[in-house]
């Protein structure tokens, strides 16, 4: 075996990304850019990082996540779709897809970076995914990202648990219990023609009321009507002592 067939560390990473996107890149150096954190652009003085390509790699995602939810749950109303897809391109949601595929022993860290751990570590795999999206979709189009979006996030789109999770009334359920109370919620009017009803919803804990929401639906406005009582209430929840 010649020296020429030896595949170097960085050469390793960038194939092992290749791999997880099921992809081979025709421009290598588009590849490296998505891969390179600020740290080590900083550090080297002589590349490019991947926040540009993060930019447009969180469009993508946006996109492709957005018709995913809608294709994959028709009975869903605008708002639940909406608070669905916050929590599919969450950072949280990212960061946790992209550490399963395992991106993080391809992405290239400044030192400082390395050191800092825990949360830069996270945000560094969420904006790291995201660049790796759109340097896929700029190197092979919107089809190919739109498959890879599709293959890793679908089954957190396809979760109805990720939606309820992240429910107005099920945090405000959780913030009323740990203060011995339960919430109650009272349709209080409904108005226009059949086929644009309005609802208005109130939310209540022993009978005092905390929010009013509106909304399409009577789902709709008791969800708003729960988020306006957390906005009272605020993470504190110092009305329910």
């Amino acid at each position: 075996m010649g020296a020429a067939h030896d595949i170097t560390p960085d050469e390793e990473r960038l194939a092992r990304a290749e791999r997880i996107l099921g992809h081979s890149f025709s421009d290598r150096v588009l590849l490296r850019t998505a891969l390179t954190h600020p740290s080590y652009a900083d550090e080297t003085g002589s590349e490019s990082s991947y926040e540009r390509l993060e930019f447009l790699g969180d469009a993508v995602i946006s996109l492709v996540v957005s018709d995913e939810a809608y294709r994959r749950h028709p009975d869903l109303a605008e708002g639940d779709l909406t608070q669905l897809k916050i929590a599919a391109v969450s950072g949280t949601t990212l960061a946790e897809v992209a550490e399963n595929l395992g991106l993080e022993e391809t992405l290239f860290l400044g030192s400082s970076e390395r050191a800092s751990g825990g949360r830069g570590r996270a945000s560094a795999l969420e904006n790291g995914f995201e660049a790796l999206v759109g340097a896929l979709y700029l190197d092979a189009g919107f089809g190919s990202a739109s498959s890879f979006v599709s293959r890793v996030l679908g089954p957190v789109v396809q979760s109805v648990e990720t939606l309820l999770a992240l429910h107005p009334k099920s945090e405000l359920q959780e913030l009323v219990q740990a203060a011995g109370r339960i919430p109650t919620y009272r349709i209080v009017a409904e108005s226009g023609p059949p086929h644009e009803r309005r609802f208005t919803a109130l939310v209540e804990v022993d009978g005092v009321v905390l929010g009013e929401g509106e909304g399409p639906s009577k789902r709709e406005a008791e969800m708003r009507a729960a988020r306006a009582a957390l906005e009272r209430l605020g993470e504190a929840g110092d009305d329910l002592r």
